[in-house]
């Protein structure tokens, strides 16, 4: 496809008309389009030899290559297309648009054409300018001195007949120079309308929108404009040409040709009115209210708003956030499912190790009945000899007093046992407080030192003189211990009485931590049985549950320890944990054995 323009390329108005058509084009259409374009910068070359030398360009330039379709810009006639007859052949269609002409008979006929009439709003310009500055009584009309802009400054003069009430003054005797100067002279309640101006009265060529960046910046009134080209370049507005949506139309007739249809088949549009359009940053400059702008006006160079300029990484940004928010939500409501199965799990293991306690302390009954009895017969049979002291004239009050010394101290010693069992029994969660390792040690053998005389099992304990306070829960740690001196216990049955010895001994790591070793020489543990002792519900034992060294797993790993087992068939077994001192809450990893 051939685009020719009549005037320079890179007016605005015609960079406009360009991205019209080629968005329009390339948006819809269903085939590659390839574009070529050519402009005759008729303004600078005004001369009628210079469309022959265009024509003859173009002529040479094409005459290897196959055009599908010509599109024709003209600015104010039908030269350059008259000027083509010669130059491409006849049977390529063609789309012309032509702004501001006003010749119909003028059409070319030598080729198959449809295409767009645009006509410049001059009344509708009025019209606007009246609306948004209903004050105004004198417009200042600026034009040029070349044939076209004496064209175009000739509607704009018919087109003023019919307003009242304002006075029109058409400045074109000056030059471009002079006009910053003499438009300071400009009062309130008047408005300059910049009209074509190719060349001044000084013969020197010049493009509109550069005329107006020259003089917008110090006028002391607003300028409008027929075009939407120039907006942007410091004029208010007008009710324009819109370059960019006629580029489309315009686009969209070129389709219709390539697609089949004989251009004489399309209609040939005339447009008699522009787009309402301003610049939002000269409206502010000049004060106007925007509530002024009629219905359906295009603002240009409004700045956006941080949603409007933002608006996809505003709705990222949001996703995201509500996405994070989800997850948050999520989480926390597994947090809260978790916490109350980990609270769950810990009631359980709690009455789980509750019922552990009880039933050890079941074990133990015969073994305290019989602790108990000896302090309770003890206190029994001196309450007898008392009352044989008594009976004596006069009593031996001596006597009394070393049997209620007696009776007390036994009293003491059955409370104590009373006292170890009950905290045994009663139901508790974990409390990790200060606590003497060798007091919880001699308490527990003290529990189970009857149940050992009675399988006849020497239980004994090493204890250093002087040995730190570790942090734990004494009622658990308890536990634990009791089920390890029971379980070295039951080891032990059926060995020789010369084997039967269980020992308990504690000492300090080398990094400061404290060791618990219960040792005996029992049967041994197999090495696949040793790999599986910690988990729930197995056991070695043929009445056993399985449960009591699960859960003193459990117990020692909340106390921030370890607790291991090292066994070797027929020569005993030895199960040991290690707690932190008071004031640590987790045993360091140059405590445990390697095979940890």
């Amino acid at each position: 496809m051939l685009m020719l323009f009549s005037e320079a390329r890179d007016l605005p108005g015609n960079v406009l008309m360009d991205e019209g058509v080629r968005d329009e084009m390339l948006a819809h259409g269903t085939s590659h389009i390839q574009f070529f374009e050519e402009s005759a910068d008729a303004s600078y070359f005004p001369d009628p030899e210079h469309y022959k030398l265009f024509a003859n360009y173009i002529k040479d330039k094409y005459a290897g290559q196959k055009i599908d379709l010509v599109m024709m810009f003209m600015s104010r006639d039908f030269r350059l297309a008259r000027g083509m007859e010669t130059a491409l052949p006849t049977n390529i269609p063609s789309v012309i648009v032509v702004i501001n002409d006003t010749t119909q008979s003028r059409m070319p006929t030598d080729r198959p054409f449809t295409g767009i009439y645009q006509r410049f709003d001059i009344q509708g310009t009025f019209r606007f300018i009246f609306h948004l500055q209903p004050e105004t009584r004198r417009v200042v009309v600026i034009g040029g001195v070349s044939g076209a802009d004496q064209l175009w400054l000739g509607q704009i003069a018919e087109a003023t007949k019919s307003v009242e009430g304002v006075k029109f003054d058409f400045v074109t005797n000056l030059p471009v120079a002079s006009l910053t100067t003499a438009m300071q002279s400009l009062s309130a309640g008047t408005v300059m309308l910049m009209g074509p101006v190719q060349r001044d009265v000084t013969g020197q060529p010049f493009i509109t929108s550069r005329v107006v960046q020259m003089i917008a910046p110090i006028s002391p009134v607003p300028i409008y404009v027929l075009g939407a080209g120039l907006i942007g370049s410091g004029a208010l507005g007008g009710c324009v040409v819109d370059p960019e949506n006629l580029g489309a139309e315009a686009g969209d007739q070129a389709l219709r040709v390539l697609a089949g249809t004989p251009p004489g088949r399309i209609p040939v549009v005339e447009q008699t009115e522009g787009t309402p359009m301003v610049d939002w940053r000269v409206l502010e400059r000049w004060g106007i209210k925007p509530s002024r702008l009629p219905p359906g006006c295009v603002i240009r160079y409004r700045p956006q708003s941080l949603w409007e300029e933002h608006r996809v990484l505003i709705l990222f940004v949001a996703a995201g956030l509500l996405a994070q928010a989800i997850t948050i939500v999520a989480l926390l409501v597994q947090r809260r499912r978790q916490q109350w199965a980990e609270a769950q799990i810990e009631r359980q293991r709690t009455e789980l190790a509750h019922v552990s306690r009880v039933s050890t302390m079941g074990q133990l009954a015969s073994a305290l009945t019989h602790e108990l009895n000896q302090p309770l017969g003890a206190i029994l049979r001196n309450a007898e000899a008392a009352e044989i002291f008594m009976q004596n004239n006069p009593p031996n009050l001596e006597e009394v007093r070393a049997i209620l010394t007696d009776i007390r101290r036994d009293d003491k010693r059955a409370g104590n046992v009373i006292d170890r069992m009950r905290a045994l029994y009663k139901r508790r969660s974990l409390v990790l407080n200060p606590l003497d390792l060798r007091e919880l040690v001699e308490d527990t053998m003290a529990l189970t030192r009857a149940d050992a005389a009675a399988r006849e099992i020497r239980l004994t304990a090493q204890i250093p003189p002087h040995f730190p306070a570790a942090q734990g829960d004494r009622v658990h740690l308890q536990q634990v211990l009791l089920n390890l001196i029971l379980n070295g216990m039951d080891a032990m049955t059926g060995m020789p009485k010369t084997r039967r010895a269980l020992v308990v001994r504690l000492s300090e790591t080398k990094n400061g931590n404290l060791r618990v070793e219960v040792t005996d020489q029992g049967t041994g543990i197999a090495p696949e049985d040793a790999a599986r002792i910690f988990e729930p519900f197995f056991t070695t034992k043929l009445n056993g549950m399985g449960m009591g060294l699960a859960i003193s797993q459990t117990i020692i790993e909340a106390h921030g320890g370890e607790i291991w087992v090292d066994s070797r068939p027929t020569q005993g077994t030895t199960f040991t944990f290690i707690l932190p001192p008071k004031g640590l809450t987790k045993v360091k990893e140059g405590d445990l054995p390697a095979e940890l």
